[in-house]
């Protein structure tokens, strides 16, 4: 029952937030495993003041079989400088090489903890993803909903990282039931949940107003949620997206499925904009990120928020706790 945390941009709070949050709150009951440049980690732990824990040195992110802190260097050839130096090519190298050391078919459950990435950097290296939620999608083989998840608010999306113009004719009803039956299942077993109330948001405005604005609704999300309904999943809409937030927000819905990204992730980051988790639901295993970017301007200055590493780090005790770790 692995977590295994990958590092990412190094110049970003990454280990900072490894070293701070993730070790302190999961070492103790698991194996946790920090991929990454090694000679990120003790440079900037010495940068920071921060005191290395005991971490085993490791060949592979499953060599790992008790508790403790561990350390795969995936790239060891890479420049030994201060992240600032590096060029975006050398920084994108040692990104994707974290991720591309994560098994696809691991021999036990898995927690994948992705640090964030900076996705000029990483294409520059021949990361050929939109996203790492894509990413993941590719590796085990299956397809995820993606869903941000704060104290108060949690939105799932329809669709990720799409043109605008591209949402419309990818909106059917076979894909936005899809992800309610996903989204359903998914809920229940990380925030148990006996039947999750499910919010679905309308694409067009008003929800169509009847076909003045189009008929996407209609012709398709509704039936979707109807068959969903039908299946004994606790579901409701579409209801248009000026004021789905704001009742989920007062607690009439567990989860708001919205149709395509900023309509889902605007609402969601006003609220919780430091302290959120990004999951990648139905996937074979979990991967969870927390809600920003790498954070650059806060590299080595001590002074970053980690709220929502501490929250993804816990959303991972408690999937693999469930899992009989």
């Amino acid at each position: 029952m692995t977590l295994i945390y990958t590092c990412g941009d190094p110049l970003s709070i990454n280990i900072e937030a490894f070293l701070r949050v993730v070790v302190p709150g999961m070492a103790r009951h698991r194996p946790v495993v920090g991929v990454g440049s090694k000679w990120q980690l003790t440079h900037q732990a010495k940068a920071l003041g921060l005191q290395l824990p005991q971490i085993s040195f490791v060949e592979s992110p499953e060599a790992p079989g008790k508790p403790g802190v561990y350390w795969y260097d995936p790239i060891p050839g890479a420049p030994q400088v201060d992240a600032r130096q590096l060029s975006e090519l050398d920084r994108g190298l040692i990104a994707k090489a974290a991720l591309d050391a994560v098994p696809a078919k691991p021999s036990g459950p898995i927690a994948v903890l992705t640090a964030p990435i900076n996705k000029k950097a990483i294409s520059l290296a021949g990361f050929k993803h939109p996203g790492q939620t894509e990413f993941f999608e590719a590796l085990w083989q299956a397809k995820a909903v993606m869903m941000l998840a704060g104290p108060e608010l949690r939105v799932a999306l329809a669709t990720n990282h799409l043109p605008l113009s591209e949402v419309t004719p990818t909106i059917t009803a076979d894909l936005v039931f899809n992800k309610i039956k996903v989204l359903n299942a998914a809920s229940k077993r990380l925030f148990n949940l006996a039947s999750p109330r499910i919010a679905v948001c309308a694409l067009n405005p008003h929800g169509g107003d009847g076909g003045l604005f189009g008929n996407q609704d209609s012709t398709h999300i509704t039936p979707a949620v109807s068959c969903a309904s039908q299946e004994g999943i606790n579901v409701k809409g579409p209801f248009p997206a000026d004021t789905v937030f704001y009742r989920a927000l007062k607690g009439e819905f567990d989860v708001v499925l919205a149709m395509y990204h900023d309509q889902g992730l605007g609402p969601l980051k006003t609220v919780h904009f430091d302290d959120a988790v990004n999951i990648s639901m139905g996937l074979p295993h979990l991967r969870v990120s927390p809600d920003h970017g790498p954070a650059a301007d806060l590299y080595l200055t001590g002074r970053a928020s980690i709220k929502s590493f501490d929250a993804s780090a816990k959303v991972c005790e408690r999937w693999l706790s469930g899992q009989g770790g």
